[in-house]
């Protein structure tokens, strides 16, 4: 039972041969009657191994009697894994149902079975022809004769007709646990509902539930106020008693005195329905196999019995911690320290070892997430390196090729976690790893990651191409400077062209030969050029081998078809370069003929010249002015050429100003895509948790930026819009365009760098992502930022708890530090048990109500070796139970040494955690009908 309270099949109505009704039970004699039938349960039980025929309790059921009972304990023939026999009276009452009286058992802690006789069976009235009859073996043997007139008739044949006839009324019943509580505790009343021998059959059944009224219904409600739990395994019976049904909680506790939970048995009077009850509706309990662990079902109807046909609740081995053993380390017994699936409380006083032991579970299988985590929380606990966790499948925290995950909560964590200040805080990185969670969410911040990596390098690429066309820009001007301006060598050219026809009139030259040799002159030079730069196009036309470029794939892209893609892919690539190599021929051919065009009409222009030159160069002025006009010419065609040039860079420059001016508003809108999709997309799996996201310019990152590279007084200089107060709007593309050639400019009016800046860095640092995605939680309508601290550290809890894979062990260390009274009260305690279903808990506590509201199936409690606590033999000990657990532990018949050995669980919980007794109390008493 180191384990607590954990998922067993209990047969709650099980009849044994020779039961006073309907014995079936095979056999020719006496023994071998009881031989089958011992025979019929180890075949079914076998060696124990299989849960769902390992029965681990068991009522023997019979009527007005426990003969059977006390047999069966005394033969001790049932296998080793039933740890608990108890007696179960079925009795009939009054009023009549709709076949038979009702049938009602009572279900007896068999500490008090040797007193049943004194204390129950003699105190049972029943009345017969004015005669009072008890319900001892010795009057039923009575009644049976009165009934039939028969002084003479057999024990056996009046003992049976007598308790055939035994009816008690209600009252008798009542009044029997109302003049005795002392037995009323010992004592679980379970009443049948079938409708034809239970309570549901003072009406019909239906009737009940939609609130028609008979003149029984007073009755009714009186039988299920005196009962603890109903014999029923019809679904909707159990739904209807825990409140689940037609009527609301607090109108089944009005009608019925309390939620109830609804058990089932197999109800065997033979051989072959031992343990096997129809449609194998088996009945699980999750306690210890003691009476004590039974009446935990009454504390908790809907968690702690199910019925089914498989196990409860099972998580698979691997998220399940087994136990830490901790070996080679005198302070700490070697004993193994085991724990439950479900909820783990650690309890015990102060410095008794209780986080010391879970931090140190903790480390040992995360060691990086409890070294970040106690940074916030600024905690210091002691390393037991010698400690070591194996999980339910087997693997040690010593494998590190097996790691596991878990949540670690350290002690005041939530609220040193929820006083962070920074931009970006932890808070934020657990909201987004649970949105994360939805894989459509997850996709799109993928998307969002991957259109930010790339439009950063755009941007990057942006500003380098820009500035390029700044340069080319700036050069352009200065060398159209150094040429002169068109209008002025236009003028040169017509005073030239004047001063050679005047020479042409007077030497034996005439203007056509003139004109003609300056044509041929500039065009030896054009063709010259033009066939320099066919020539240097040839080659690299022949240096291109493809023109198709191969795209390439990323795992996230695809995953099932890029194996076909890429084969596609290079078959298109094959066929493309064998249709580039044919046309790239044609092109060469092409070329080829272009060149030797011009190479024939460079021929020709040459032949002008050199027949024309001597003329030329025979009149020296004609000569010279001709010379000028050419070289002016020559001016202008490199004016019209820059002219041309710079106009096509101006418009390239007005591009890429554009682009930048557009790169706040393409961030803003990747970030804007997100929150759309996980706005519109996102179903939180903690229903009382609202999520959503919402986009975030970094005002004031982005404004100490500029006044980290703007020169201030030239900050103060700008016009354009007001750098000192900048918000989101300001950021439009015309003021960024402004912005960006403010910083450019070399005037008064521009902005001026700080030392260490250039125009490339300047505009690589403040041209960037200035965007965050800000994830908003909201409980009751509560952001929580604007929760109190209580309330954030809870929603923190709740946000922690739901992350990682949803079903890894949860470390917590003692919430309680973190929460007020009444978000523990109202909300931690439902948490945990809604969570316990699914994860693994294991918490330190020194809160009662975290351990008996939260029903922790094992409480650990701790303690450090002192003068008034001594422990059995270490330093630090652990002892494991469950919350039903309220016996000492013994050692050879005697109390085991050791403060943690002598007192039950339930002691404990009582010394150590404050308001013990009432947290005890109000579990006993929270489903109860209270009258105001």
């Amino acid at each position: 039972m180191n384990r607590g309270s954990e998922w067993r099949r209990w047969e709650l109505h099980l009849h044994t041969p020779f039961t006073q009704k309907e014995d079936r039970y095979s056999g020719k004699t006496p023994d071998e009657k009881w031989d089958n039938f011992y025979s019929s349960i180890s075949n079914y039980i076998g060696d124990g191994s299989d849960p769902l025929h390992s029965i681990c309790a068991i009522a023997v059921t019979d009527y007005l009697s426990i003969d059977n009972y006390l047999k069966v304990c005394k033969d001790q023939r049932l296998p080793d894994s039933v740890k608990l026999v108890f007696p179960n009276v079925e009795l009939r009452m009054k009023p009549i149902a709709a076949d038979s009286p009702i049938n009602i058992h009572c279900l007896f802690d068999p500490s008090i079975a040797g007193e049943l006789e004194s204390r129950f069976f003699s105190n049972l009235r029943f009345e017969y022809n004015q005669n009072q009859y008890s319900a001892t073996r010795s009057e039923l043997i009575r009644l049976g004769r009165d009934f039939q007139g028969s002084p003479s008739l057999s024990e056996e044949e009046a003992f049976s007709v007598g308790l055939s006839q035994y009816v008690i009324s209600f009252e008798t019943l009542s009044n029997i646990f109302k003049n005795n509580p002392q037995l009323r505790k010992k004592t679980i009343i379970v009443v049948s509902n079938s409708s034809n021998d239970g309570a549901s059959g003072l009406r019909a059944h239906s009737d009940y539930f939609y609130g028609k009224t008979s003149q029984l219904e007073a009755t009714r409600r009186a039988i299920y106020q005196l009962s603890d739990m109903i014999f029923s395994a019809n679904p909707k019976d159990i739904a209807y008693f825990l409140g689940e049904g037609p009527d609301a909680p607090d109108m089944v506790k009005e009608k019925c005195g309390s939620l109830m939970p609804c058990i089932h048995g197999c109800d065997a009077h033979g051989n072959e329905k031992v343990f096997s009850p129809d449609a194998d509706r088996f009945c699980w309990v999750k306690a210890d196999p003691t009476f004590e662990g039974l009446k935990q079902v009454l504390y908790e109807p809907k968690e702690r019995v199910r019925i089914s046909s498989t196990i409860p609740d099972e998580k698979p081995d691997y998220y399940v911690i087994d136990r830490v053993e901790i070996t080679g380390n005198e302070n700490f017994s070697p004993e193994p320290v085991y724990f439950s699936d479900k909820l783990t409380c650690i309890i015990g006083g102060k410095s008794t070892g209780k986080s010391l032991l879970l931090h140190n579970i903790a480390t040992a299988i995360d060691a990086g997430q409890v070294r970040a985590k106690e940074e916030t929380a600024a905690t210091n606990v002691r390393l037991v390196p010698e400690l070591k966790v194996y999980w339910r499948d087997g693997v040690c925290s010593d494998d590190k090729d097996k790691q596991r995950k878990i949540v670690y909560i350290p002690q005041t964590y939530l609220n040193r976690l929820s006083d962070e200040e920074q931009e970006t805080t932890e808070i934020d990185a657990i909201i987004q790893e649970i949105v994360l969670q939805d894989e459509k969410c997850s996709e799109a911040y993928k998307l969002m990651a991957r259109k930010i990596a790339e439009k950063k390098q755009e941007v990057a690429k942006t500003i380098v191409d820009f500035l390029k066309i700044v340069a080319d820009r700036t050069e352009l001007n200065e060398q159209c400077k150094a040429i002169g301006d068109k209008d002025s060598v236009d003028s040169e050219i017509q005073k030239l062209n004047v001063q050679l026809e005047q020479l042409s009139q007077t030497y034996d030259v005439t203007e056509e030969e003139i004109k003609q040799y300056q044509d041929s002159v500039e065009s030896i030079e054009s063709l010259k050029a033009r066939l320099a730069a066919i020539s240097k196009e040839i080659t690299h036309i022949k240096e291109i081998s493809t023109l198709v470029e191969v795209k390439t794939f990323t795992s996230h892209q695809f995953s099932i078809y890029s194996e076909s893609l890429l084969k596609v892919a290079d078959d298109v690539k094959k066929l493309a370069d064998e249709a580039w190599l044919s046309k790239r021929a044609e092109i060469l051919k092409q070329a080829d003929d272009d060149q030797k065009r011009v190479e024939e009409a460079i021929k020709a222009h040459e032949e002008i010249v050199a027949k024309l030159q001597p003329k030329m160069e025979g009149n020296e002025r004609i000569g010279k002015i001709s010379a000028s006009i050419v070289s002016a010419k020559e001016r202008l065609a490199k004016i019209s050429a820059y002219t041309a040039q710079l106009q096509v860079v101006q418009e390239q420059y007005i591009s890429y100003l554009r682009a930048l001016g557009k790169i706040f508003l393409e961030f803003s809108q990747i970030y804007l895509d997100y929150a759309c999709s996980v706005n519109d997309g996102f179903v939180s799996s903690t229903d009382e948790l609202e999520f959503s996201v919402r986009k975030v310019f970094r005002i004031d990152q982005f404004s100490r930026k500029i006044t980290e590279i703007v020169d201030n007084r030239s900050i103060n200089r700008f016009t354009q819009f007001n750098l000192r107060a900048i918000t989101e709007d300001l950021l439009s593309p015309e003021h960024i365009m402004a912005f960006v050639e403010a910083i450019l400019e070399n005037s008064k009016e521009s902005l001026q760098l700080k030392s260490g800046y250039t125009a490339e860095s300047a505009l690589r640092e403040i041209l960037t992502d200035w965007y965050n995605i800000d994830y908003v939680v909201r409980m009751d309508n509560d952001n929580i930022q604007d929760m109190s601290p209580g309330k954030k550290a809870l929603v923190l809890l709740r946000l922690l708890i739901s992350l990682a894979e949803s079903t890894c062990p949860i470390l917590i260390d003692q919430p309680e530090d973190d929460l007020d009274n009444r978000s523990i009260f109202d909300e931690l305690i439902h948490f945990i048990k809604e969570k316990k279903v699914d994860r693994q808990i294991i918490t330190v506590t020194h809160n009662a109500n975290i351990v008996l509201g939260g029903d922790a199936e094992l409480v650990i409690v701790a303690n450090q070796c002192g003068k008034n606590a001594p422990n059995k033999k270490f330093r630090f000990e652990y002892r494991g139970g469950a919350i039903e657990d309220n016996s000492p532990v013994m050692d050879d018949g005697k109390i085991a040494a050791g403060i943690l050995n002598s007192k039950g669980i339930q002691e404990h919980i009582c010394e150590i955690l404050e308001g013990g007794e009432q947290a005890f109390a109000l579990r006993q008493h929270k489903y109860h009908f209270i009258k105001h």
